[in-house]
C-alpha cells in the first residue's frame, strides 16, 4: 500500500526519517568458539621440539628433496579447473556486492517519448517530443539495505577465502598423486626386479631337477612364485597408468603416457616438520575464515529479515519536459514533482516473522558450522602429527628388517647351491624380503602424504594472485 504523506509534513517526515536511519544497527554477529584454545596450547601429537611455521612453509612443497613435485605442484596450482571456477565466483560475488551497494544510492532512470497528433478538422499533423527523467532514494530506515550490502561483502571474503582453500587442496591432492605415481613406479620396478630375479632362480633350479640334485617339487613351487610374482608386476602396471592420468588432470592436461625417468625415488620433507599452534588455525584455515564470514553473513541476513517487518519510506521524483504539439516550442513545458512513499505491508499472514525465524535459525546454524569446522581442523592435524611419526618409526623399523632379510637371502641362496638346505628355505627368504622392501616403500611413502597432510590441516598456503 502505497501512503503519500502530505506536503506540509515533508520536513518533519524527513528529519523523522534521518533519525530513525541514525538508530538503525545491524545485528552483531555472534562470539566466535575458540574451544578454550590460546597461544599457550600446542597440539599433542607435535614433538616437543618442533619448530614453528615459518613463511617458507607456505610453499611447502619446495621444502621436499624432489623439484619434481614442486613443478607439478605449480602447475596444477595455474591450470587446475577447480581453482578456475572458485575464482570465478568470487568475481560473480564481487558482481553482487556492486549490485548490493547500488541499490543504497539514488536511482535515476530516463525516457524519450515521441507522439504523433492531428487535427482532423483543421488537417494539420504534427510530431509531439518529449522527455522525462525519473529518480528515487530509498532512505533505509532500518538499515535493511545496509545489511544486504554488508551481507554481500561477507560473501566475497568468503568466495576469496574458498579460493584459498581450493588452491589448499588442490596443492595437497596434486602432491599425494605425484607421491602415489611415485610409489607405483617404484613398486612396479621393485616387483620387475624380483621377478628377474626368480627367473633366474627358476633356471637354476630346473638345471639342477634335470641333473637330478633336486626333486620336482622345488621347480613346481619355482614356478608358481614366477606366476605370483608376473601377476603383481601387471597389476602394478595398473597402478603406475592410474596414478600418472590422476596426477595429470589435477593439473589441468590431458592424461597421457607419463614417463618416469630414470632415477625414480620418493620426495622426503627436508629438515624438520614444522607445526603452528591451534590458535593459529583461526587464521591460517582458509575453511575456517570462510566459515566465520558465512556467520557474519547470516547475521547481516537476519538484519535484512528484521528491516522487512517495518515500513520502507521511498522518496521519488521526476522532471518532465513536453511540448505543445501545435503551440511551436520545443519541449516548452516542463512538470516537476516529488513525493515521500510510505509503504506499509498490513497483513501477510505470518511471512516475515517466519523469514525472521528462518533468518535466526540460519546464524545459530552457521555458528556450529564453525565450531564443526573448528573441531574437524584440530582432529585432521592431531592426525597427521600422529600419522607422520607413526610412518617415520615404521620406515625405520623397516629399513633394519630389510637388511637382514636382504642378508638372509643371500645366505639362503648360498646354502641351497651347496645342499645344504632345501629350495623351500629360499623361497621364504625370497619372499620375506620382497615383502619388507615393499612394507619400506609403503611406510616411506605414508612418510611423505602425512607431513602433505599436516601442512594441508595447518592451512599454510600463499596467497594466491587476484583475478
Amino acid at each position: 500500500m502505497n501512503v503519500p504523506l502530505p506536503a506540509r509534513g515533508h520536513l518533519a517526515a524527513l528529519a523523522l526519517c534521518g533519525a530513525l536511519v541514525a538508530c538503525a544497527s545491524a545485528p552483531p554477529a555472534p562470539d566466535l568458539p575458540t574451544l578454550g584454545l590460546d597461544q599457550a596450547t600446542r597440539f599433542e601429537a607435535a614433538p616437543p621440539d618442533a619448530p614453528d611455521a615459518q613463511m617458507a612453509d607456505l610453499r611447502w612443497w619446495q621444502r621436499f628433496d624432489d623439484p619434481d613435485l614442486a613443478l607439478w605442484v605449480e602447475r596444477a596450482l595455474a591450470l587446475n579447473p577447480d581453482i578456475a571456477i572458485a575464482r570465478e565466483r568470487a568475481v560473480q560475488a564481487r558482481a553482487l556486492l556492486r549490485s548490493a551497494g547500488g541499490q543504497r544510492g539514488l536511482q535515476v532512470g530516463g525516457e524519450l517519448a515521441l507522439e504523433r497528433r492531428s487535427r482532423r478538422n483543421a488537417g494539420t499533423h504534427a510530431l509531439d517530443p518529449s522527455a522525462a527523467i525519473d529518480v528515487e532514494w530509498d532512505l533505509d530506515l532500518w538499515g535493511g539495505l545496509r545489511q544486504a550490502e554488508r551481507s554481500a561483502a561477507a560473501a566475497v571474503l568468503r568466495s576469496e577465502d574458498l579460493v584459498q582453500a581450493a588452491r589448499l587442496s588442490v596443492a595437497a591432492l596434486t602432491a599425494r598423486a605425484y607421491v602415489a605415481w611415485r610409489e607405483a613406479l617404484l613398486d612396479q620396478r621393485l616387483l620387475a626386479g624380483a621377478l628377474d630375479l626368480q627367473t633366474e632362480v627358476l633356471r637354476v633350479v630346473r638345471v639342477r631337477v634335470r641333473a637330478g640334485l633336486s626333486p620336482q617339487l622345488d621347480l613346481d613351487r619355482a614356478e608358481a612364485e614366477a606366476a605370483s610374482l608376473t601377476a603383481d608386476a601387471a597389476d602394478a602396471v595398473v597402478r603406475v597408468r592410474q596414478a600418472g592420468a590422476a596426477l595429470q588432470v589435477l593439473a589441468g592436461e590431458r592424461p597421457t603416457a607419463l614417463e618416469g625417468g630414470e632415477a625414480v625415488r620418493l620426495p622426503a620433507l627436508s629438515g624438520a616438520q614444522t607445526v603452528v599452534r591451534p590458535l593459529n588455525l583461526l587464521r591460517l584455515r582458509p575453511d575456517l575464515r570462510a566459515a566465520e564470514q558465512a556467520l557474519t553473513g547470516a547475521a547481516a541476513d537476519l538484519g535484512v529479515a528484521r528491516a522487512d517487518l517495518y515500513p520502507r519510506l521511498r522518496l521519488p521524483g521526476s522532471i518532465t519536459l513536453t511540448s505543445s504539439a501545435f503551440g511551436g516550442g520545443v519541449l516548452d513545458i516542463v512538470t516537476a514533482s516529488i513525493a515521500a512513499v510510505l509503504d506499509a505491508t498490513l497483513f501477510d499472514g505470518g511471512q516475515r516473522r517466519a523469514g525472521v525465524a528462518v533468518a535466526e535459525s540460519v546464524v545459530r546454524e552457521s555458528l556450529e558450522i564453525y565450531r564443526q569446522t573448528l573441531l574437524q581442523a584440530l582432529q585432521q592435524t592431531e592426525a597427521a602429527l600422529v600419522a607422520a611419526s607413526g610412518a617415520r618409526q615404521r620406515a625405520q623399523a623397516l629399513e633394519t628388517g630389510h637388511a637382514a632379510a636382504s642378508a638372509a637371502v643371500a645366505q639362503a641362496r648360498v646354502l641351497y647351491d651347496n645342499g645344504l638346505s632345501g629350495f623351500l628355505d629360499v623361497l621364504d627368504a625370497q619372499r620375506s624380503a620382497l615383502d619388507t622392501r615393499r612394507r619400506l616403500l609403503l611406510a616411506q611413502g605414508d612418510g611423505a602424504r602425512q607431513s602433505i597432510a599436516t601442512f594441508e590441516a595447518m592451512g599454510l598456503i600463499e596467497p594466491g594472485a587476484a583475478h
